[in-house]
């Protein structure tokens, strides 16, 4: 069968429990005994038991790809980019060409994650724009367009550094890679066929279990049953005071 890694994971401690409580209440095993379980079939259990447990679970790092991991990289480092690269590029067109300044950076703040890589997308393709003047809104502004991007290159916004930062927009944006097929260590399919081993003895025996132990504290010492939450109690009502016209023995109706 194919059974979910949460009930395979799940299966020692049910397997551990339901062989302790066949093996401390003889009426259980009694009851197996009559049902077919055998010394053998215990033993399988015990021995399919301890060969997961030989098998640890490894707390692995999850699967990865160099190409997610540099998508990672790249947005972090944008995200390190923007907050101070706007400041001071907004700083310097503020105040010698507020024009481009209100257009370059209209809606544009520093950002996290997604939206620092979308907002430096956004600035590179704006300054690009304006440089080329493929704009039409900026038809008359031409000229001014391209001292105020040529204005910013050395200050650290030339065209290298811009097509460095395109680069790793293009890197954040992706595409990247998918996990190979076999992705699965050796330890970990091992692992994952003596649990499934496991299972299907427990299914085989804690199905029997259920057929033929019909008392409830025997199916809570097994496993297969759980206890049931104690119920609290309504308060009692407060009792009516007595009326003293009923006791006749406290007053003479004489």
């Amino acid at each position: 069968m194919d059974y979910s890694n949460e009930v395979l994971e799940a299966t020692p401690e049910r397997v551990t429990k339901f062989l302790l409580g066949i093996g401390a209440v003889a009426a259980i095993r009694t009851l197996m005994a009559e049902a077919g379980m055998t010394d053998d079939d215990i033993v399988e259990g015990r021995t399919l038991l301890l060969d997961v447990l030989a098998a640890p679970r490894r707390a692995g790092a999850a699967p990865d790809t160099a190409d997610a991991r540099a998508q990672r990289a790249a947005t972090a480092e944008l995200d390190q980019w923007d907050e101070p690269n706007y400041a001071r590029y907004g700083a310097a067109l503020r105040r010698r060409f507020p024009d481009v300044h209100d257009y370059v950076f209209k809606d544009l703040a520093p950002s996290t994650g997604a939206a620092a890589v979308r907002g430096v997308a956004t600035l590179l393709a704006r300054l690009d724009a304006l440089e080329s003047g493929a704009d039409p809104g900026r038809a008359g502004t031409k000229q001014s367009d391209k001292k105020a991007v040529a204005f910013l290159g050395p200050r650290g916004l030339d065209k290298a550094e811009r097509k460095r930062l395109q680069g790793l927009v293009d890197v954040a944006l992706g595409p990247t890679s998918p996990l190979p097929e076999q992705t699965e260590l050796p330890e970990t399919a091992r692992r994952r066929e003596a649990l499934v081993k496991l299972r299907g003895w427990f299914d085989e025996w804690s199905t029997t279990a259920r057929a033929v132990v019909k008392k409830r504290g025997y199916l809570i010492r097994l496993g297969l049953a759980n206890r049931k939450a104690p119920q609290r109690k309504a308060p009692a009502e407060p009792a009516e005071p007595a009326d003293p016209l009923d006791d006749a023995d406290a007053i003479d109706l004489e």
